[in-house]
């Protein structure tokens, strides 16, 4: 995958969570706890399976954490880790 901005990570990763989660707000800021958007356990599953089928990254068990996965800011972090890795 090519190299991405953060911005244009946060563009798609928006994009897909507005369109997959109901009670996600998009205008919300971007630390705001994933489970403030209404997002379970199940949620992040979904979110971890997108993110590897959309960004062509693999996720590994150890890295399931709220650091990484816990808001729309630490995705993009965590995103853009992995792509520059």
């Amino acid at each position: 995958m090519p190299s991405l901005t953060g911005s244009e990570i946060r563009d798609q990763l928006l994009g897909y969570l507005n369109d997959s989660f109901p009670l996600f707000i998009p205008d919300a800021p971007d630390d705001t706890p994933m489970a403030d958007h209404g997002i379970d356990s199940l949620g992040m599953t979904n979110i971890v399976v997108q993110l590897e089928q959309q960004f062509g990254i693999e996720v590994e068990d150890a890295e399931i954490t709220r650091a990484n996965l816990g808001s729309v800011q630490s995705l993009v972090n965590f995103i853009g880790k992995k792509l520059n890795a």
